[in-house]
C-alpha cells in the first residue's frame, strides 16, 4: 500500500485550495478547497447565493457571471425537533398537535389567545431550565479538568436565573414595565432560587 504522502502529495492538495493551481505563492483558501472537492455548492439564502456567485465567480472564468453554479435553499428550522417539551404542551394547548402541517398564518389568532402570564411562566421555565443545564455541564467540565471540589460546587450555583428572565424581558421593554409584569404574573416568587 502506498504511503500517505505519496498517495497525496501535499503540493496537489494545496493545488485545490487556490484560485490559480499553479502559483505556489498564492494563499490557500478553504473554500476554494471545499467547492473544488463538492457535487453542488450552495448559499443558505437566495441572497447568500447571488454574493457567493460573485465572490466565486473566479473559479468559473468560463461562465457568465450569473450562471456560476451556486445555487441556494433557504434554511428553515423543523419545529417538532427544536422544540421544548414544555413550549410543545403550550403551542398543542392553543394550536394543536397537527399545526406544523399546514401554513402558520392561521395560527396567529390561536397564538394571540395565550395569556402573558402563560407566556412568562414558559420563560421563566425554560430560564431556569437553561440555568441548570449550563451549571451542570461547567461543574462536570471543571470536574473533568481536576477542578478542585469546592470550584466544581460553587459552578452548580453559578448564574441568577432571576437575573436571566428579567435581562431578556429588560431587552424587550422598559425595566419598569418588566418589573411590571414580573410582578403580576408571580413569576418571580414561583421560579426563584437562591444562587
Amino acid at each position: 500500500m502506498p504511503s500517505r504522502s505519496s498517495a497525496y502529495p501535499l503540493g496537489d492538495l494545496l493545488a485545490l485550495g487556490r484560485q490559480n493551481s499553479n502559483d505556489s505563492s498564492e494563499s490557500f483558501n478553504m473554500a476554494y478547497l471545499a467547492i473544488r472537492g463538492s457535487g453542488a455548492v450552495n448559499g443558505v439564502s437566495r441572497l447568500h447565493g447571488k454574493v457567493s456567485r460573485h465572490l466565486f465567480e473566479p473559479l468559473f472564468p468560463q461562465w457568465p457571471a450569473g450562471e456560476v453554479p451556486v445555487g441556494h435553499v433557504t434554511n428553515g428550522v423543523h419545529m417538532p425537533s427544536w422544540d421544548s417539551a414544555a413550549a410543545d404542551d403550550l403551542w398543542t394547548e392553543a394550536c394543536g398537535k397537527d399545526r406544523w402541517l399546514g401554513a402558520a398564518k392561521p395560527l396567529e389568532q390561536d397564538i394571540r389567545q395565550i395569556s402573558d402570564a402563560k407566556l412568562w411562566q414558559l420563560r421563566a421555565v425554560q430560564s431556569k431550565s437553561l440555568i441548570e443545564h449550563a451549571r451542570e455541564r461547567l461543574s462536570r467540565q471543571l470536574a473533568a479538568s481536576g477542578a478542585t471540589p469546592k470550584a466544581v460546587d460553587e459552578a452548580k450555583h453559578l448564574f441568577d436565573p432571576r437575573a436571566l428572565i428579567l435581562g431578556l424581558c429588560a431587552a424587550l421593554c422598559d425595566l419598569q414595565e418588566t418589573k411590571s409584569v414580573a410582578a403580576r404574573s408571580g413569576a418571580f416568587a414561583a421560579h426563584s432560587e437562591k444562587p
